[in-house]
């Protein structure tokens, strides 16, 4: 499926907005429940931020694959949101979302420096970064801990199209990066020197006036093994409460030749819309690139220990001839992950500074 990001303005005169029961965490009561089923999706390209956009699901979103999100919050306040066999939970007030604990069957995660998720109400142009910290335990015997940054902004408004040309309005859009270090089996003193694994997970999420949980996801992962990378997961998923999937949710066949299923690692199979090399001069990065196709562009440049110190932004149109500097004067000397998202491809570098 082909997803628009443009649509003409006389679309948006269609029908009146549908009320979507998306959920309040904070407003829910205690010891009530609520649920929404996610439906996995074609991966799309996010698109650029800004405001009055119109994003165009109109037709319907197949999907091969879906479960249910169950969403309790007990007397206590804390809220748990539980799909596939994980649990999370949360601390929901009426302007945040702090998250303080997973579990799985597998694994178990209690944030030390507990994980900002969102900050409401979601204004445009709003943003905020802050570090988290977690330890945890594997399959039962084996310990670990995460250390990281999270970067949340409001990057673009707009209305979502979907199928009926049902029209959301007052949808903010919210770009969040993930960028931390896994270190397993290792001593907490020893944290600075063992061997780590680094994640930089880009998230973005629509979401419908006065909701805590996104109507649609995009997401994309990366994983590094001493700062080389390992391999990108790309997934999107639609949530919907369950008497609206089937107005636009269109299940497909599991052998569907128009599936592109970027569960796994297919960044290699995919064309490259850039050209690139890459320049160390002190502390700045100077990139030299041209591009086949119109495209947006993210940086990231981020420590062996997952901290993000620098991102970047913006959107180009197909040429030759561009420049980027990165200015990272100030970092102490060292070894650094230059991540870039050309249109969901992520190309990674080591870079020395």
């Amino acid at each position: 499926m082909k997803t628009l990001f443009f649509l003409h303005i006389f679309v948006l005169q269609l029908g009146v907005t549908p009320v979507y029961s998306q959920i309040n965490l904070s407003g829910m009561a205690p010891l009530s429940t609520d649920s929404l089923q996610k439906s996995k999706i074609h991966y799309f390209s996010p698109g650029k931020g800004g405001k009055h956009k119109v994003w165009d699901f109109s037709r319907k979103l197949g999907s091969k694959e879906s479960s249910q999100v169950m969403f309790m919050k007990d007397s206590t306040g804390v809220v748990s949101v539980s799909e596939s066999g994980k649990n999370r939970y949360y601390h929901a007030t009426s302007d945040t979302l702090i998250q303080f604990a997973s579990e799985s069957p597998l694994e178990r995660r209690e944030y030390i420096r507990k994980k900002l998720t969102k900050k409401f109400p979601l204004e445009y142009g709003d943003s905020i970064s802050k570090g988290f910290r977690c330890e945890g335990m594997y399959c039962g015997n084996h310990p670990f801990r995460e250390v990281g940054t999270t970067t949340v902004h409001v990057d673009a408004a707009g209305s979502i199209v979907l199928a009926e040309n049902d029209t959301v309005r007052n949808v903010r859009r919210v770009h969040t990066i993930d960028s931390y270090s896994i270190g397993m089996n290792i001593n907490v003193a020893a944290l600075d020197t063992a061997k780590l694994t680094q994640v930089i997970d880009e998230r973005y999420e629509w979401f419908v006036s006065k909701s805590q949980y996104p109507i649609i996801e995009d997401v994309t992962s990366t994983t590094y093994l001493n700062m080389d990378v390992i391999g990108t997961t790309k997934y999107a998923y639609c949530n919907l409460p369950k008497d609206k999937v089937a107005l636009y949710i269109r299940p497909e066949d599991e052998n569907a030749s128009d599936w592109q299923d970027n569960s796994f690692d297919e960044t290699q199979a995919e064309p490259d819309i850039i050209h690139y090399s890459i320049e160390t001069n002190g502390g700045v990065i100077n990139i030299k690139y041209d591009l086949d196709v119109d495209a947006t562009i993210c940086t990231i440049v981020a420590s062996h220990m997952g901290i993000t110190y620098r991102h970047g932004e913006w959107t180009q149109k197909a040429g030759e001839g561009y420049t980027a500097e990165i200015n990272c004067n100030g970092l102490h000397h060292g070894t650094y992950i230059l991540y870039i998202n050309v249109n969901g491809k992520v190309y990674s570098k080591k870079v020395i500074l």
